[in-house]
């Protein structure tokens, strides 16, 4: 996919190795690969990330930004840009980062160990079915990260890893992280099919049914069968696709209505309930990657 008007392709001799980029870069569906004043530092990363179709925002759109922001407009609404060091972190916080490098783009989950400020993220070595992932020094990763209310995401280039004392790698310090408020409320259309059980009385009741629409923080379902009442507690499992991952959730939910649809069909709105961190990332990206289906 090639992305609108407002964007233009980037070239070899666009990105000088060892200086910060002059502005973000964006794959062909309009997603930010690279923030401004990220350091490309190596030439097989270039390569890679030119393989891929990159492209940046024309100085016209640029002015037009320009011009919201001095009118007042600002930042998209619930985005903000901010120093890594204001937002509340906390050693061992999960952070996601994607590799950007590879044709079949990968994600893993990564623990916090500590920063200092200006100088470099320090978080534990990837894994896959409990091995060590392999990564090289230079390697470029968007990191996403969950804090409070607020999806969180940046780019980095491995600095330096080592299994000595124990498995972990140093990221780069970015310049800034950019920050989106999530909203609970906001749903989006699906078609999700998903198992669900209960308890009833001493027994566990198991049952099958439709997410009709999703949120961060809850879901309308369809089912054929009646599976409780206002209040009742539900554990329900379902796989969504994030881009190429496939993210599989288990959750706690809450019913918070109950009605019937003109076929008789059950129809429950439900709120899900204490979402871990990982999770809560994973939900986000897949609420704000249909809402950018649904706006192009």
């Amino acid at each position: 996919m090639t992305p609108d008007s407002n964007y233009m392709p980037v070239v070899k001799n666009d990105i000088v190795l060892g200086k910060p980029l002059p502005w973000a870069v964006f794959d062909g569906n309009q997603q930010l690969l690279l923030e401004a004043g990220f350091v490309v530092a190596m030439q097989s990363q270039l390569d890679a990330l030119l393989a891929k179709g990159l492209y940046r925002e024309r100085r016209a759109a640029k002015g037009r930004s320009d011009q919201r922001n001095a009118e007042g407009g600002g930042e998209p609404a619930g985005e903000r840009a901010l120093p890594l060091d204001e937002i509340k972190l906390s050693i061992g916080d999960p952070f996601q980062i994607q590799t950007q490098v590879e044709h079949a783009e990968a994600r893993y989950y990564v623990k916090l160990i500590g920063y200092l400020k200006g100088k470099s993220v320090l978080v534990t070595l990837p894994e896959v079915d409990g091995r060590l992932c392999l990564v090289r020094e230079g390697q470029a990763f968007v990191v996403r990260f969950f804090s409070g209310k607020s999806a969180y995401a940046f780019t980095a280039n491995v600095l330096r890893s080592s299994s000595i004392p124990f498995p972990h790698m140093y990221l780069s310090y970015p310049p800034q992280v950019r920050g989106l408020v999530v909203r609970t409320g906001e749903r989006v259309p699906v078609r999700i099919i998903c198992a669900i059980s209960m308890q009833e009385d001493t027994r566990t009741v198991s049952g099958a049914g439709v997410l009709t629409n999703l949120s961060v923080g809850g879901a309308l379902l369809s089912s054929k069968n009646r599976l409780g009442s206002h209040g009742d507690l539900l554990s329900i499992k379902f796989r969504v696709q994030i881009r190429e991952i496939e993210f599989f959730a288990a959750l706690d939910a809450t019913i918070r209505s109950l009605s019937q649809d003109d076929s008789g069909d059950f129809l429950y709105g439900i709120q899900f309930a204490g979402l871990p961190d990982d999770v809560a990332i994973a939900m986000t990206a897949f609420v704000y990657q249909k809402l950018a289906e649904t706006s192009h």
